[in-house]
Formats: C-alpha cells, sequence, structure tokens
C-alpha cells in the first residue's frame, strides 16, 4: 500500500509538471439520439494509450439500457469511469491488465479502487463518488505483465 501511495504521489508531481494531458469532449449518441455526455481524456505513458472516460450515473445507466447490459450501478456512487488501455504501436487493446485507480476530491479525500475489466467493452472501470463542484485528480497504477505504469488526468464537475 505504501508504494501504491508512493507511485501515486509521483504520478501528480508528474501531472503538474508535464501539462501534456490532451483534452477532448466527446458527445456519444443515445439509442433515442439524445445525447449522452462522456468526458474523455487521453495520456500516453510509455508505450501505452490510457483513456479515462468519465459519465455520470445517470447517463451510464441509460447507456446500458440503451446497450441491452445488465449491472447494476454502485450504490453511494455518482459517476462510472472507465480505462482503456492500447499498445500505441499497434493500437490493440490490453485485455491483461491489473488497475487501481485513485479517485482525490479537492479536499484531499481520496478513494482507492481495483477496476474491474468488462470484456464487452475490453474496458476496465469502477464507480466512485464525485458529489461536489470541483477538480478531482483521477490516477492509475496499471500493471501488464511483469511492468508497473502510472497515469493521470484532471476531471471537472461544474
Amino acid at each position: 500500500m505504501k508504494k501504491l501511495i508512493l507511485t501515486l504521489l509521483a504520478v501528480v508531481v508528474a501531472l503538474i509538471q508535464l501539462p501534456s494531458i490532451s483534452l477532448a469532449q466527446h458527445q456519444h449518441g443515445a439509442a433515442k439520439g439524445e445525447p449522452m455526455k462522456m468526458d474523455t481524456k487521453e495520456v500516453l505513458v510509455e508505450g501505452v494509450k490510457v483513456s479515462f472516460q468519465i459519465m455520470a450515473n445517470v447517463d451510464h445507466k441509460k447507456m446500458l439500457k440503451d446497450m441491452k447490459m445488465k449491472e447494476d450501478i454502485e450504490p453511494g456512487t455518482t459517476h462510472n469511469i472507465t480505462v482503456i488501455l492500447k499498445d500505441d504501436k499497434t493500437q490493440k487493446e490490453i485485455t491483461d491488465a491489473q488497475i487501481n485507480m485513485k479517485v482525490v476530491d479537492q479536499k484531499g479525500k481520496d478513494q482507492i479502487k481495483t477496476l474491474k475489466y468488462e470484456g464487452e467493452m475490453k474496458s476496465y472501470d469502477a464507480y466512485f463518488n464525485l458529489p461536489e463542484k470541483g477538480k478531482y485528480q483521477v490516477m492509475v497504477l496499471f500493471k501488464v505483465g511483469d511492468q508497473k505504469r502510472t497515469a493521470g488526468i484532471y476531471h471537472e464537475i461544474k
């Protein structure tokens, strides 16, 4: 646990010093043509493209229903955070990683969870509680084979 915290701290320092995070806003259409808001940000870390997708549970639940997927949203949470890992050279999804995520709110309170792999979506996700407006720090420590890497973004709730 101490190693995880130290690694995540290193990510924080790197995020502050390296403002090379690409930011993009995507609108994914629902079956009825209504746009669903999903904030997507990508970071390139040592040959791995890490895509963070953050969606409010209201929109996520609707998306799951439209896709005819059965999943219960974790009680006491407000958002789903999905991570997609791709090899930057081959553009192939990395489907065998172990990922831990830490979300830190503006007051310094954190939530740490292990992301679960969703085979149908070729992604990893978990539910988090982001109840207040402000900037949240989202960091992952992921292990592919015997290599560990870290990546992170900031997400603002307006």
